[in-house]
């Protein structure tokens, strides 16, 4: 996952942060969701979870991966779904959103469940352990998560070549433009 310039801010953010160890210990209170579709941008994330838009939930996202796991699409054009495979080289990379309450993650699950499935997964993240000189040091972390997986039939999906889902036509789309004015009406109003 590349984060390329006209991306929106706060998924650059949420791509470029990493935790260190401390933190992803304070933020396992809750379990946290492993995310692979339009739910790894912020700004869409806070909408269907009916979190305010000023509250930055970058801060609680990190690029993370799955193995064992491969993504389809039913067009060109839908959003991604995962299936269990017994391949260990096939990838998901997407984003480990931590901090999610209890309510925050049954809104996911009314959005996904149905033909998706919550099931346990192990996810791996990188970790900053500090730096030296100009450098990072990093580290490798693997943490129990849920995702949601496919659960209809696979004759009709077409397999996604890469490791990670393009998010661009998304970005460039209407509904995407939708939400972020909803987003931003309702922070307006609730400033008022």
């Amino acid at each position: 996952m590349d984060a390329k310039k006209w991306y929106p801010t706060d998924f650059k953010q949420a791509l470029h942060n990493s935790l260190t160890e401390i933190e992803v210990t304070e933020l396992l209170i809750e379990p946290p969701r492993f995310v692979y579709g339009v739910l790894m941008l912020p700004t869409v994330l806070k909408y269907f979870i009916g979190t305010d838009q000023s509250v930055d939930i970058t801060r609680r996202m990190t690029r993370a991966r799955i193995t064992g796991y491969k993504m389809y699409q039913f067009s060109e054009t839908s959003t991604p779904v995962i299936i269990a495979t017994s391949d260990p080289q096939d990838v998901v990379e997407g984003m480990l959103v931590f901090g999610l309450d209890g309510h925050q993650r049954n809104c996911i699950y009314e959005l996904e469940g149905g033909t998706m499935d919550l099931v346990d997964v192990k996810v791996q993240i990188r970790l900053r352990e500090g730096s030296l000189g100009t450098y990072e040091i990093r580290s490798g972390m693997m943490i129990d998560a849920g995702t949601f997986t496919w659960l209809g039939p696979t004759d009709e999906l077409i397999p996604v070549e890469k490791m990670a889902w393009s998010l661009d036509d998304f970005l460039q789309g209407t509904f995407y433009d939708n939400i972020v004015r909803s987003q931003r009406r309702v922070s307006l109003d609730s400033s008022q």
